[in-house]
C-alpha cells in the first residue's frame, strides 16, 4: 500500500478566481453541497464527488463540481463523507512546497531536511488523528450507503438513472474500489413482470455507478486494487506525482492497457453487456471507446487538479486540462 500521505498531500493553494454557485443540504443523512445545471438544462446523470482530504467545505472541490454541473451537465453532490474531520485549511499553509531550486551547499542541504522533518513532526499528530477517523471501515461504508440511497429512493429530484463518481487523492481510493465487480457495489431493484410469461414482479441486481474518475489517488494497494477495475474508469495523473511514484504509474497503465485490449478482443469484462440502467451492452460495442483511460500530465505534482497555483500558467493549464477529462469521460458515459 502507499504511504498514508506525502507533501504534496498538505499544500497548494485556495482558489480566488471563483465562487461557489451550490447550495448545502443535508441529502441521505449527510451535509452535502449541491450544485445542479444552469435553468432548464436537463442533467444528463449524477456526480458523487468524493473530496481529497481538505473535506467538502474546500472552495476548490466546491467551484470543480459546479464546472462539473454545467459543462456536463449533470447533478453533482459532494457529500461530507469524512464525518467533518477533514484537514483544516490552515494546513495549507502549514507546508512550504519544495524549492524549484535544490539548494547546492551543504548547509542549504541540512537545513531543507531539518525544516521538513520539524514540518514532519509538528503535522504528525493532526495526520494520524485524520487516518483514524477516516480509515477506510469507517467511511466507506458511508460512501456504498450514499449511492445506494441515491439509487433506490425516488424523489421529485431524481430525473436521471446514470450515477458516476469522482474522487480526488482521499477520494481515489473509494472511486476505484468502487469499480470492482464486488457484490457490496450492486444493488437490488424491483422489476416488472415479464411480458407473455407467467413469472411475476422480481428483483434485479445492477451495479451502483456507471463509471468513474479519479485524479491522483492514494491510499492504494498496488497492483490488487487495479487489478480489480472493471467499471469504466478514466485516471488523470502527473508524472512528478511523488506519492503515487513513476514504478506505480507505469503499473496501472500496463494493467488499463492491458484490460482495453481484453475488451477489443472479445472479453469485455465483468460489467460489459449491463449497464448501470440495466441491459446496455458498454465500451467498444456502443463506439463509446475503450472503458480504461489513463492520461499523464507532464510535470503535474500530487494534487495538481485541485489545489493547483491558477495563477502558474502551466498549472492553471494542467487543472484546466483535468477538468476536461473528466467532463468528457462523464459526457461519454452518461449517454
Amino acid at each position: 500500500m502507499q504511504a498514508p500521505v506525502c507533501r504534496d498531500c498538505f499544500t497548494g493553494t485556495l482558489r480566488d478566481d471563483a465562487t461557489p454557485t451550490g447550495h448545502e443540504e443535508v441529502i441521505y443523512g449527510l451535509p452535502t453541497y449541491v450544485t445542479r445545471p444552469e435553468p432548464g438544462v436537463k442533467p444528463l446523470g449524477t456526480v458523487v464527488f468524493i473530496t481529497d482530504a481538505f473535506g467538502w467545505k474546500l472552495r476548490n472541490s466546491r467551484t470543480l463540481a459546479d464546472a462539473y454541473a454545467k459543462r456536463v451537465p449533470c447533478i453533482v453532490y459532494v457529500p461530507d463523507f469524512m464525518n467533518g474531520h477533514a484537514f483544516p485549511e490552515s494546513l495549507l499553509s502549514a507546508v512550504e512546497p519544495p524549492p524549484t531550486v535544490p539548494p547546492t551547499t551543504l548547509t542549504g542541504r541540512l537545513f531543507t531536511h531539518l525544516r521538513s522533518a520539524l514540518t514532519a513532526l509538528r503535522l504528525l499528530p493532526t495526520v494520524l488523528l485524520f487516518l483514524f477517523r477516516t480509515r477506510q471501515s469507517v467511511t466507506h461504508p458511508r460512501v456504498l450507503a450514499f449511492l445506494t440511497a441515491l439509487r433506490t429512493t425516488t424523489t421529485t429530484t431524481t430525473t436521471t438513472t446514470k450515477v458516476g463518481v469522482a474522487g480526488f487523492c482521499w477520494g481515489g481510493l473509494h472511486t476505484i474500489l468502487l469499480t470492482h465487480d464486488v457484490p457490496r457495489n450492486r444493488y437490488r431493484i424491483a422489476t416488472a413482470a415479464q411480458q407473455g410469461g407467467n413469472e411475476g414482479p422480481g428483483e434485479e441486481e445492477r451495479p451502483l455507478i456507471d463509471c468513474g474518475f479519479t485524479a491522483h489517488p492514494s491510499l492504494l494497494s498496488f497492483p490488487a486494487h487495479i487489478e480489480r477495475v472493471e467499471r469504466p474508469l478514466s485516471v488523470a495523473i502527473g508524472d512528478e506525482d511523488a506519492y503515487v511514484g513513476r514504478e506505480n504509474v507505469a503499473l496501472m497503465e500496463r494493467v488499463l492497457g492491458g484490460k482495453n485490449e481484453a475488451d477489443a478482443e472479445g472479453g469485455g469484462g465483468a460489467g460489459a453487456g449491463a449497464g448501470g440502467d440495466g441491459g446496455e451492452p458498454e465500451g467498444v460495442v456502443l463506439g463509446r471507446g475503450p472503458r480504461y483511460e489513463m492520461v499523464m500530465y507532464p510535470g503535474a505534482r500530487h494534487g495538481f487538479a485541485v489545489r493547483g497555483n491558477r495563477e502558474d500558467p502551466a498549472q492553471r493549464e494542467m487543472g484546466e486540462q483535468c477538468e476536461d477529462q473528466a467532463v468528457r469521460w462523464f459526457r461519454v458515459w452518461f449517454r
